[in-house]
């Protein structure tokens, strides 16, 4: 994979981001369109999310794009030939990682909120991730294709799995809603994603441990 086939990917995977931002049920009042991640939060306020099996499992499904998209960017960054470059972008991804950072309020006491302890395991397993994906410039492109592609086909399925729980949730308040462009992008931007890394070869660069 050339550098600028490396940089497409890191811009795909900015864009899957930014459809992960994009309204994914939409609704002539704004308070009913929303984002992912505000999806995700409305429905932690539902008492049959807080008492499904395992608990919060719809804003799980709703929040693991996120994560496996800040570890999708890292993994893509491992195909920059500049390390600078590389090294620019992971640090973004280690910073998006710190989006799921719980209000202070967990840190003052409140750490038996469930909503509030799934966000800060969130966070850790995101860093975690970006770090994991930052260790695997040492393996072989087609193993960190692999890895890519099983991180964006599950953040694919877990995102449309949470957004048919949430939808049932808001049938339940007779609140009529239509699937916004956030879901439909982010399978799009995923699905072309992982049919460069099939197609493309070993970034030059991508095990090189000068200045890793």
């Amino acid at each position: 994979m050339s550098g600028r086939r490396a940089w497409w990917a890191v811009i795909g995977v900015l864009v899957a981001l930014g459809f992960y931002y994009a309204p994914w049920f939409t609704h002539p009042t704004a308070a009913f369109t929303m984002n992912a991640f505000d999806l995700a939060e409305w429905s932690s306020l539902h008492p049959a999310v807080r008492s499904s099996s395992p608990p919060m499992l719809t804003s799980l499904l709703l929040r693991l794009p996120h994560v496996l998209l800040v570890a999708a960017l890292a993994l893509a960054a491992n195909g920059l030939p500049d390390v600078r470059a590389r090294w620019i972008v992971r640090g973004l991804a280690l910073l998006l990682a710190l989006r799921m950072v719980p209000p202070t309020d967990f840190f003052s006491g409140a750490t038996d909120d469930g909503n509030y302890r799934q966000l800060a395991l969130l966070t850790a397993a995101g860093l975690g991730l970006a770090l994991g994906a930052i260790a695997a410039v040492r393996l072989a492109w087609r193993a960190q294709a692999a890895l890519l592609i099983v991180g964006l086909v599950v953040a694919v399925v877990a995102g449309w799995m949470g957004l048919a729980r949430a939808g049932v949730l808001l049938d339940n308040f007779e609140i009529e809603v239509a699937t916004g462009a956030g879901p439909v992008g982010l399978s799009v931007i995923a699905a072309a994603l992982a049919v460069a890394a099939v197609l493309w070869g070993r970034p030059p660069g991508a095990i090189k441990s000068k200045g890793d």
